[in-house]
């Protein structure tokens, strides 16, 4: 396992050769926030502009839609269908937008009054984590309900999972609180390990065949 970098993250997100985060800075006496890219290829970091940004997240006409948004850093973005895209923020809270931009509707998703975060689309549903209820959900965007939940509060499948991710048909939910990273089949709904680390977990995510996990003390390649 070797570490990448360490810093306050606020958002990190894959690209075709590594990923672009954005973090606290502190200069002088104030806060600030930063953006930059990571090429793996060529271990290369590079200082991106707030434009540069946007357009890397949102796309070259993103502008208006980062506007609308108004906390354009720190929300999850993913497409459900070909006409409907999302914004999702910790908490609970999404906003959902088409292909030109504007904003449809706004949502706010929670089981036992703890929100839901981290979407992934299957079909038309979203599979999020429920942190404090150590759950994972398939809700319904267009029912708007929970159709489905796997672990719980009084149940032992997840501990504080922060977050997941879907490749190959498998979730892989990061927990924080057991330091370990657990995969569910969708086909089964069948919960396994998958990695254990020395330190909390919060992120799992995959740039061509590489595999990167954000730790509490900074972001690795596996």
């Amino acid at each position: 396992m070797q570490k990448i970098f360490n810093a306050d993250l606020l958002d990190i997100y894959p690209t075709d050769e590594g990923f672009v985060y954005s973090c606290r800075e502190s200069l002088g006496d104030n806060d600030t926030v930063g953006f930059f890219s990571y090429n793996m290829h060529a271990d290369l970091f590079e200082r991106l502009s707030i434009k540069e940004y946007i357009i890397s997240k949102y796309g070259e006409e993103g502008f208006g839609l980062a506007k609308l948004l108004g906390d354009f850093v720190t929300c999850t973005l993913r497409s459900v269908s070909s006409a409907t895209n999302i914004a999702s923020y910790a908490d609970g809270t999404i906003k959902v937008f088409n292909n030109y931009g504007f904003i449809t509707d706004t949502k706010s998703v929670k089981y036992l009054d703890y929100p839901a975060r981290s979407p992934e689309p299957v079909g038309r549903d979203l599979w999020m984590t429920v942190p404090e209820a150590n759950a994972v959900i398939n809700y319904s965007l267009k029912y708007d309900r929970i159709e489905f939940r796997i672990g719980g509060p009084k149940e032992t499948a997840f501990s504080h999972p922060a977050s997941l991710s879907l490749y190959d048909d498998r979730l892989y939910v990061c927990n924080e609180n057991s330091f370990n990273i657990k995969t569910i089949d969708l086909t089964t709904y069948k919960v396994s390990g998958y990695c254990v680390f020395n330190e909390p977990v919060s992120r799992y995510f995959r740039v061509e065949n590489s595999e990167f996990v954000i730790l509490k003390s900074g972001v690795y390649k596996l």
